[in-house]
């Protein structure tokens, strides 16, 4: 379901990445998105859905990006920190697997 930003959120979208450009020369998409999402937490607008505005608001201005490798770490890397980054469908197939079934959904067995 596609959902409007407030216009106060699109404003901060645009003042950040015009600061980050200023600022870096060079906007990091995850951190920034981030930050406006903690700003307008009350909106409960998912971080993902934030960072398709700001990648769009950085593309309008010609801005290079980058994407936050500390923040890629903690997604893909769960173990090495305190917050449950799975997502829910891996969390409902850790449930109802088997012991002794491997849990990876990124798993890929092939016959050689």
């Amino acid at each position: 379901m596609l959902r409007g930003f407030s216009d106060q959120l699109r404003d901060d979208a645009h003042c950040k990445v015009r600061e980050a450009l200023r600022a870096n020369g060079i906007v990091n998409i995850i951190g920034l998105s981030e930050e406006i999402r903690l700003k307008h937490v009350h909106e409960n607008i998912a971080r993902e859905d934030i960072e398709n505005l700001v990648l769009h608001v950085a593309q309008l201005y010609g801005a290079p990006i980058e994407f936050d490798v500390h923040a890629l770490t903690a997604l893909d890397l769960p173990d090495a920190y305190a917050a449950d980054n799975r997502n829910d469908l891996e969390k409902i197939l850790g449930e109802r697997r088997q012991p002794d079934v491997p849990a990876d959904l990124l798993q890929v067995e092939t016959d050689q």
